[in-house]
């Protein structure tokens, strides 16, 4: 596997900031599948930190699914566009890097967690805004599909308030604009969403609206709503969780990253 980290502020100096970072994880070649689909991750952490729960060992899991792999560790404690602008920006710089990176042309989707899967949802459809502040074209910023673990949907009830503080600074006109369900539209990328019945950080009722914005726009999608798991859980196993929180019934919802993984290649064997 070949691995390497890139600031930010490599990429492009008006991002000068030396905690964001992108990670790369790219497959050694295989005769059979030299080239590959992309997954960008972006870690969840109430928009004030980057979770690492949520970052190596999901790209490490997509890379076994067949994927090359991203880690974004994005700007914090900082409101929108911040981290939204460090996404497109990642994204534009590894579209313009496909070849070099293995990745099959226009393949590039985004995974998030928590209030990481609020800045991808968001992302879904303020891209072609964030385009035009990097002056670059639309289309190259545009998500191959979405995939949405556990995440804040909406700003406003039933929400997580950590998360809607800082991305919005609870200004009335950004918690409008980054209520993601509200601005969900027939041309919102292909989208994966689950989450658990019982977590008690982000409620479910976020997901299930996302789902339901989806099914109204008729947009390609998938939603799964486990049982029972704690916010946080990620893939469940031993390489971001204790021993003691492994429990039987977190096993129910394991198969997720394989499901996603499911969905994607669907999309691109259409």
């Amino acid at each position: 596997m070949f691995y390497k980290k890139v600031l930010l502020k490599e990429i492009d100096p008006r991002f000068d900031n030396e905690e964001s970072h992108l990670r790369i994880y790219i497959a050694d070649e295989n005769e059979s599948v030299s080239k590959r689909p992309g997954m960008l991750v972006c870690p969840g952490g109430g928009y004030s930190f980057c979770s690492e729960r949520e970052g190596e060992n999901v790209a490490c899991r997509f890379l076994s699914e067949g994927f090359n792999c991203f880690v974004l560790y994005y700007t914090v404690n900082k409101k929108y566009p911040a981290p939204q602008l460090d996404l497109a920006l990642v994204f534009a710089y590894i579209r313009q890097h496909e070849e070099e990176f293995k990745l099959l042309p226009n393949t590039l989707s985004i995974i998030g967690f928590s209030a990481g899967g609020h800045l991808v949802g968001s992302y879904g459809y303020l891209y072609p805004e964030l385009a035009e502040l990097l002056k670059v074209e639309p289309t190259l910023l545009r998500p191959f599909s979405i995939t949405m673990a556990y995440p804040v949907v909406v700003l406003t009830s039933k929400t997580h308030s950590g998360t809607r503080d800082v991305i919005s600074e609870n200004e009335p006109k950004l918690i409008e604009k980054l209520n993601i369900s509200e601005h969900v539209t027939s041309d919102y990328p292909p989208t994966f969403v689950w989450t658990t019945k019982d977590d008690d950080l982000v409620p479910s009722i976020n997901s299930v609206l996302m789902a339901e914005a989806l099914e109204k726009n008729h947009v390609p999608y998938e939603f799964h709503l486990y049982e029972s798991g704690w916010h946080g859980a990620s893939i469940a196993n031993r390489s971001c969780t204790n021993k003691g929180d492994l429990t039987e019934k977190m096993k129910d919802f394991r198969d997720w990253a394989s499901l996603t993984a499911d969905f994607i290649f669907r999309l691109l064997d259409k």
